[in-house]
Parts: C-alpha cells; structure tokens; sequence
C-alpha cells in the first residue's frame, strides 16, 4: 500500500535519519542510528530477531510513532505518520493484505498494483490464494510494489523463496534502484547484494550500532 503521496514530483531526493532508535512502550530497544541516503541507494537493515528490526521499519513508514530523532527528506523535517512532502512510500510487512478467496490477479487489481500478460495468462495468478504455497504468496505480495513509489520498506522481502523467486525479487530491486528507487530492506539473508550501498547492524541499546557504507 502506498502510505504518502507526493505533492509535487522532484528528480533529487535525500532522505536522512537523525538518531532514530527502535522504541517499544518508549524504551529504546536498539542504540541511536543515523544515516543519509538518496535516489538509486539500498541500505540493508541486519540484527538477530527480536532485535527491533520490524519496528524500525514501521518507524520509518509511519505506522507506529517515532519516539527518538527525527528524519528529514532535503534537510526539511520530515513526519511520514503526518507530512505530505515529495516522498512515495510503499512499506511491505509480514502480513502482506492479501485475500484468501480472491484469485491472485483479482488481489493485485484490488491493491491497484500494474498487471501484465503473464499475470493475466499464467494459471497461477488464476487460482484462488488459498491454493497458494507460502513462497507463491509472498511472490504475490512483491508484485504489488510498485515502480512509482520513491522508496520502498521491505521486512524480510526473501521469506519462503526459492531460487526461482528469490531471483525474480533481485531482478525487482535491481530494476527499481536504476529507475532512482531507494530500498531499505530488513533482513537476515543476502538480497541483491550486488546492489547494496549501505549497511547498517542494529545492536542493543546497551552497546554501539555499527553503521557502514560501500
């Protein structure tokens, strides 16, 4: 889904985050992260489970309150729960909105997402979700981004893919950084590593987040 629409289109974009830590029931549950990305740019959140890498996500997408820091899109403030600047934000979570009695091309026309000859001629899209194998959803669930946000936020975009798909979500994110997409996936596997231009471990909030770049 998308979560913010963009006012007025621009061709640069620097999205920043000012010492943002995960934060449940307002405590920190990882150290303060900062970080400076823009347009063609992937930043791969890692951290072992539990850690808060999901609600740093939700953070980001505005789904939940950012309690510490602040983020700025062009140095201006920037609240993706409240403003409305030049940013399209599309965020992919683990429950991924899909209907079970509906057939997979009548859930990527609800969820507006583009179709094409293969998903209105393989059986696959023609069956109903139910049918469907949890990697075959969560393909589904990837052809719902769309190439005309400016960024999206991926939580374990590769769970449940085989090679196959997992080849099918590399190509996706190869394809939408070069048309000046950025990406910030949560992860613990290597996704598109080729493509990654920064690399942040989230730590605890006890000892120091290592921030990295390529």
């Amino acid at each position: 889904m998308i979560l913010s629409q963009s006012m007025q289109p621009t061709s640069e974009m620097q999205l920043s985050c000012h010492s943002v830590a995960a934060m449940r029931a307002g405590k920190a549950l990882t150290d303060f992260v900062s970080f400076t990305m823009e347009r063609g740019e992937y930043l791969q959140l890692r951290g072992m489970n539990g850690i808060g890498k999901s609600t740093f996500l939700r953070q980001l997408a505005g789904l939940i309150p950012c309690d510490s820091g602040h983020l700025t899109i062009n140095h201006a403030p920037y609240n993706p729960a409240k403003d409305r600047l030049s940013l399209k934000t599309q965020y992919l979570g683990h429950r991924d909105g899909l209907h079970n009695d509906l057939t997979g091309t009548e859930n990527l026309q609800l969820l507006g997402a583009k179709s094409d000859k293969r998903t209105e001629t393989e059986p696959l899209y023609q069956r109903q979700l139910n049918s469907y194998s949890a990697g075959q959803r969560q393909r589904l669930n990837l052809s719902t981004l769309s190439d005309e946000a400016d960024l999206w936020l991926l939580d374990e975009p590769s769970s449940n893919l085989d090679g196959d798909n997992l080849q099918f979500l590399e190509e996706m994110i190869k394809a939408f950084l070069k048309k000046g997409g950025m990406v910030i996936a949560a992860t613990h596997g290597d996704v598109a590593q080729n493509q990654v231009t920064h690399q942040i471990q989230l730590a605890p909030s006890s000892s120091k987040s290592h921030i990295g770049g390529r």
